[in-house]
């Protein structure tokens, strides 16, 4: 995959090798002789001067060409249609500078970063310097065009397709006057065509095409079109890799519905607003399509085989700014400085007449205060923050700073996992409910009955499954035992880990009874407890020697394992099920997932070090919600999944990613992988035909109903007729084309599918595979 591949440096075949899985002995003896090969090959390049692992140096960008909106405008929608007024640009530039900020863009101090000059507007024609790049961004602009005025709508009618026209143009002509060579100015003024390939290629595109469409369409309409406004951008990104363009830097959108403008035009309602004051269901839509983007990005890397894409979360930085204000230094997070919104409109730096006086919108007396400049866009100290946090890539996938942007996890980094054997976990110690639950209610409460476990093991085997689960595929890629059911005390072997996980576990406890609600008792906090106890019992036992010495783990075993969490769905369906609203349920998720990050903590405390953390999926797709919560046709999308369920698992998933982030910089010695599963599971559902199912939504073994789901009688389930007991909870004739089991659960095809989504890391972050997990990243200091 392209995220393992320097951008400044081809590393091809190291690349592939490195992601092909299983890595047999030959295939990483060929490896380390590539690896070998390229490293002398690059010290004889580099020399006489001496190369150091990871210095900035060894990527020195000749040129930036960027593409995007007011985010990143220096002067070409002022250079086109109206000079922009003081008081824009007096704070860093003292006078008007073509930006719509006090001072600097994000653009500029990344361009300070890898010490080059801003980047000048390629339509602005007056005193331009091109040497070091150009800038094709405008103010208002947007990936797809937008039949509006400029002047009625505010958009521009230069959008991204526009932009690519100008780059084309922009280097078709410069390389003609190079081969002409008959004027200075083209040698100090215009890039070199060398350089054109060596350039870092920067978006930073796409919130106006969803501030147009909530003007002019609902909010899940607006979602629904957006496949195709980033296979806008992925097109786009394309051509340019066609013209020689190999770097690329894309920024995902930011919280729309923190922005002042949003709040004052569509004021939220008491649920609609989150603790920041914002927009909930605004900024839903811009995560929404986050995670389209995202996908986006890594279908280019598989698309474009020498290209190297580093995509950028912005809008994290941007939330975390918005909600630690007041701690940062700011004020009101959505307050702005210049300009008025109130009775009358009057634009920052703009005259107008309001009932006969003349109105001025004004700057506030101290800038540096307000996140917002003008309600729209970000003050420069606001930029500046924000540029800190992404230029030093923890916030990147892959987690890069862009001075060392020269390799995907950075040269150091990939030539350490080059040299590095992949890891050998001797254990795994497994946390969650019925997604990765071997055994341990069935000990508990009764096993799990026919036909559970019939495709694979031929018999019920504790799992909620036909077959294997996605931990039995963790499992088996490393060579392991599959994991026994810490609760399970016959015939159980813990020599390689232990599970923990029970089906309708929780994060959270729950008030009520597994009877009465279905959901376990033996929350994460009880299993918790259960790794504590075992930890310190297995080692007492294990001295007394014979055949527990075979049976239980080594005490090294722990620090070297793999510790493994797949647990949340059951607290977001919880309070459904107890008729809670979305608001309510959004409600307790900051607590849910601080209860999570009090456990990794524990367990990091008692020696663990090596953290592959699942995020929850789209349970809005399961049957057993779906049958019984109420849904309108608007609230079903196109794979037939209820959108609000889902929407509140994505919400749910980023603020696990959130927690994660945050134990990196609690946890310094753990290696700690946030997994992608939900885009992984979604893909599978909403493009069946390409992971070759054929039933997505119904279950295979059930009873009844659109959806094949009866919760009161259940996969196995049976029914006296005249005394005697008939089966009709019956399982379909093929379960390998079908991806839900049960109506609760996954099929062993289905969780097979989604194992292979994720093994390679392209769904993880930082972005390695499962058998590198090992080791630690960019991302993790």
């Amino acid at each position: 995959m392209a995220w393992f591949r320097p951008i400044c440096v081809t590393m091809r075949s190291s690349a592939s090798l490195l992601l092909r899985k299983p890595v047999q002995a030959l295939t990483m003896i060929i490896f380390f002789a590539i690896a070998f090969s390229m490293l002398s090959t690059m010290r004889r390049r580099f020399s006489p001067r001496k190369s150091t692992l990871g210095d900035p140096s060894d990527c020195n960008f000749p040129a930036i060409f960027n593409f995007g909106d007011s985010n990143s405008d220096t002067g070409g929608k002022s250079a086109a249609f109206h000079r922009l007024p003081s008081p824009n640009g007096d704070t860093f530039f003292h006078k008007p500078s073509g930006r719509y900020c006090d001072g600097k863009v994000i653009l500029d101090f990344i361009a300070e970063n890898l010490s080059l000059p801003y980047v000048g507007a390629y339509l602005d024609s007056i005193g331009a310097n091109f040497r070091r790049g150009a800038n094709f961004a405008t103010g208002g602009s947007t990936i797809q065009h937008v039949d509006t005025k400029i002047f009625g709508a505010g958009f521009s009618p230069i959008s991204l397709e526009i932009q690519l026209l100008q780059f084309k143009q922009f280097k078709a002509r410069t390389d003609e006057l190079f081969k002409e060579a008959t004027s200075s100015y083209v040698k100090t003024s215009l890039p070199r065509p060398e350089d054109f390939s060596k350039a870092l290629y920067s978006l930073d595109i796409g919130q106006n095409d969803l501030h147009a469409g909530l003007k002019s369409m609902t909010e899940e309409q607006l979602k629904g079109s957006f496949p195709d406004i980033t296979s806008m951008l992925a097109w786009t990104v394309k051509e340019l890799y066609q013209l020689g363009a190999r770097t690329f830097w894309i920024h995902n959108t930011g919280p729309i519905g923190c922005l002042p403008y949003s709040v004052i035009h569509f004021p939220p309602k008491r649920e609609n607003m989150d603790k920041n004051g914002c927009v909930k269901s605004q900024n839903e839509v811009a995560m929404e399509f986050n995670r389209l983007l995202k996908q986006r990005v890594s279908q280019l890397r598989v698309e474009l085989p020498d290209a190297v894409l580093t995509y950028v979360d912005i809008y994290s930085a941007k939330y975390s700014l918005i909600s630690q204000a007041k701690k940062l230094g700011f004020g009101d997070p959505l307050g702005y400085c210049c300009g008025h919104y109130g009775d009358h409109y009057v634009q920052c730096g703009k005259k107008a007449t309001v009932n006969g006086t003349e109105v001025v919108g004004n700057a506030c007396s101290d800038p540096s205060v307000y996140i917002s400049w003008d309600g729209v866009h970000y003050s420069h100290s606001a930029n500046k923050w924000v540029a800190h946090q992404i230029l030093d890539g923890s916030l990147s996938d892959p987690p890069i700073s862009i001075t060392q942007a020269s390799l995907s996890l950075s040269l150091s980094q990939s030539l350490v996992l080059a040299k590095t054997s992949p890891c050998k976990f001797p254990a795994i110690f497994n946390f969650g409910d019925s997604n990765s639950d071997t055994g341990g209610l069935s000990a508990v409460f009764g096993q799990a009955r026919p036909p559970h476990g019939e495709s694979y093991f031929r018999r019920p085997v504790g799992r909620y499954c036909d077959g294997r689960l996605i931990v039995d595929f963790i499992a088996e890629s490393f060579g392991l035992q599959y994991l026994s059911a810490y609760l399970d005390s016959v015939g159980s072997n813990f020599t390689h880990g232990a599970n923990f996980a029970t089906a309708g576990s929780t994060i959270r406890p729950q008030n009520t009874t597994l009877r009465q609600s279905g959901f376990s008792p033996i929350s994460l906090d009880v299993q918790w407890n259960e790794f504590y106890d075992f930890h310190n019992r297995s080692q007492t036992t294990r001295q007394k020697g014979g055949v527990f010495r075979s049976l239980l783990p080594k005490a090294e075993d722990f620090s070297s394992a793999l510790y493994t969490f797949d647990i949340g769905q059951n607290d977001l369906t919880a309070g459904y099920f107890l008729n809670m609203t979305t608001s309510e349920v959004r409600a307790y998720i900051p607590d849910v997932l601080n209860q999570f990050k009090n456990v990794v903590k524990y367990i990091y405390g008692q020696g663990g070090r090596y953290f592959w953390i699942h995020n929850t999926g789209p349970f809005g797709c399961l049957p057993y919600v779906l049958d019984r919560l109420p849904l309108t046709p608007a609230q079903i999308d196109k794979a037939g999944c209820a959108i609000p369920f889902n929407e509140v698992a994505r919400f749910f998933n980023y603020g696990l990613k959130e927690v994660v982030v945050q134990l990196r910089k609690e946890l310094p010695l753990a290696a700690i992988t946030y997994v992608d599963v939900y885009s992984a599971k979604y893909a599978i559902i909403s493009q069946p035909k390409k992971h070759g199912f054929k039933e997505t939504l119904r279950a295979c073994c059930g009873h009844g109903g659109k959806y094949n789901y009866n919760r009161n009688i259940g996969c196995g389930g049976k029914i006296k007729v005249h005394g005697k007991e008939i089966l009709i909870g019956k399982p379909c004739n093929d379960p390998s084309v079908w991806v839900n089991w049960d109506g609760v659960h996954y099929s062993q095809a289905a969780n097979k599918a989604i194992f292979d989504q994720i093994v390679g890391g392209s769904l993880s972050d930082p972005p390695i595979p499962l058998e590198m997990a090992c080791h630690r990243t960019k991302a993790h200091s």
